[in-house]
């Protein structure tokens, strides 16, 4: 009886931790900036900073829940970014397509890398990485790429809140109420169960690059809008922001059936608030990296050590 009450709390624990840890974040930035954390512009600018982190996170919610990382998201967003500046000048609706065809169509390679060809996720999407800053480094030759001049006129706050809103929801019925998501959290519970309960692994893995593609499409193409240009580093480090804001928001890292979609909001909401409340604070960048970097190793082996206690606990059950 006492073994019971002790794991549930460990659970209750665990759940309710990133609601914790965002409530801690908000206050304490708060009261450390004397309140210029709760300004109404500094809450645009925040929701402005996390927009993309947004869109990319709720994608990778699908790919963590298998077990599986994408480690070519910011070199993605980065690609689409100049594939949306270079055709802006053509056609801003054409860019837009053009963007989420790019994104759609490396999503679709590292799927089939990956589920297909049986490649270690990270080493297939970390190549993937590696050979469009490649190519980045082709196109912009080291400088940047600018946008049409027509399309600042969608750098609206109220377009990007429409687009999240939408993006988000939908993500959110397929994770939690459709066939597909169940199907996310079988394969990262254990791919051998899954097969024998009739789940083809390899499509399932396909669609969820080929999502986390098109996640990445549109970022690339919000994220020139707002940056004016793209450069060869558009998009740096977004793979390791989004590891960050899904664990920060309690996505256990192994997937599996505890996975659950609003660590990425969450998640995204208490890194953005973190990294904007340095800021005000004055910390540079190192400062603001290393910090970053403690918070995600303390929270992970917080989080991981108690998740293996409690899968222990139910193994001797």
């Amino acid at each position: 009886m006492k073994s019971n009450n002790k794991k549930k709390g460990m659970e209750l624990f665990i759940n309710i931790f990133p609601f914790i840890s965002l409530i801690v974040v908000f206050v304490g930035f708060a009261l450390l900036s004397g309140g210029r954390t709760l300004d109404i512009t500094n809450c645009r600018k925040i929701f402005e900073q996390s927009f993309t982190l947004l869109l990319v996170a709720g994608a990778a919610v699908f790919l963590l829940s298998q077990n599986c990382l994408d480690m070519s998201v910011g070199a993605v967003i980065g690609m689409t970014g100049v594939v949306a500046a270079l055709v802006s000048k053509i056609n801003i609706p054409l860019a837009f397509a053009a963007a989420l065809g790019v994104g759609v169509l490396i999503g679709l390679i590292n799927g089939i890398l990956h589920g297909v060809l049986g490649i270690n996720a990270m080493i297939a999407t970390l190549a993937m990485s590696f050979i469009l800053r490649g190519l980045l480094l082709i196109v912009c030759k080291s400088g940047t790429v600018g946008i049409a001049v027509k399309m600042y006129d969608l750098d609206q706050v109220g377009l990007k809140m429409a687009v999240c809103v939408v993006f988000l929801v939908g993500a959110w019925l397929f994770f939690q109420f459709h066939s597909y998501g169940k199907q996310c959290r079988a394969v990262g519970a254990g791919e051998t169960a899954a097969v024998q309960s009739g789940i083809h692994i390899a499509f399932i893995k396909i669609i969820s690059y080929v999502f986390m593609g098109a996640a990445a499409g549109i970022a690339g193409f919000f994220t020139v809008i707002r940056t004016g240009a793209a450069m060869y580093n558009t998009g740096n480090m977004a793979e390791f922001d989004i590891l960050i804001a899904l664990i920060l928001g309690g996505m256990p890292i192994n997937g599996g059936a505890d996975s659950k979609f609003r660590s990425a909001v969450i998640g995204v909401l208490i890194l953005g608030i973190l990294n904007n409340g340095m800021v005000l604070l004055g910390l540079d960048t190192y400062p603001q990296l290393i910090t970053k970097g403690i918070i995600f190793i303390l929270v992970l082996a917080m989080t991981f050590t108690i998740r293996n206690k409690i899968n222990r606990d139910k193994k001797m059950a």
